[in-house]
């Protein structure tokens, strides 16, 4: 009787653990993966609990930045500085390119400043956005923030419009 009930339970769990695989129709990327150990690099995967207390703690939030904040699942960031060992902007922009590309990430839209040239791209599967990539790329440095969880084009659009350009326009030179 007894092996009769573990075997049950294992069955059980086989099909339970098949089921959960064959709904899952999307997994995230890890984009900046090839970079952690490269020089010049600094990649970090922050729980969105931290995120929120920043955002929260910010005067600027307001409440539909707050629910937005509640969407995200995961944020990874990655930061580059050329430096005379590291890699050269040019291969970090065409490298980039590439994994964008290989990973099916949809532009949604860009900006072109004189200093910084900002993309978002976007993951989407039946309407829902899975993943944000917003890439800035300067003279000498490069940062990624890709954020992970569901959310609707509506919402990203508001994250867009929210951008302080003036502070971005800085970015380079501080």
């Amino acid at each position: 009787m007894k092996k009769l009930t573990i075997f049950i339970l294992a069955v059980l769990l086989i099909f339970n653990y098949s089921c959960i695989t064959d709904q899952n129709k999307y997994k995230e990327t890890d984009i900046f993966e090839d970079y952690e150990t490269e020089n010049g690099f600094t990649v970090l995967h922050i729980p969105p609990v931290l995120f929120k207390i920043v955002i929260s703690a910010s005067e600027e939030s307001d409440l539909s930045s707050k629910e937005l904040t509640d969407k995200i699942e995961l944020i990874k960031l990655m930061f580059f500085e050329e430096k005379g060992n590291t890699m050269k902007m040019k291969d970090i922009k065409d490298s980039m390119n590439a994994k964008v590309s290989d990973f099916n990430y949809n532009l949604l839209t860009r900006i072109a400043e004189k200093n910084n040239d900002i993309s978002i791209y976007v993951i989407d599967i039946d309407k829902v956005i899975h993943e944000v990539l917003i890439t800035i790329a300067s003279e000498n440095s490069y940062v990624g923030i890709n954020l992970i969880g569901n959310f609707t084009q509506d919402e990203i659009m508001k994250v867009y419009k929210a951008i302080n350009m003036q502070k971005i326009q800085n970015f380079d030179k501080n």
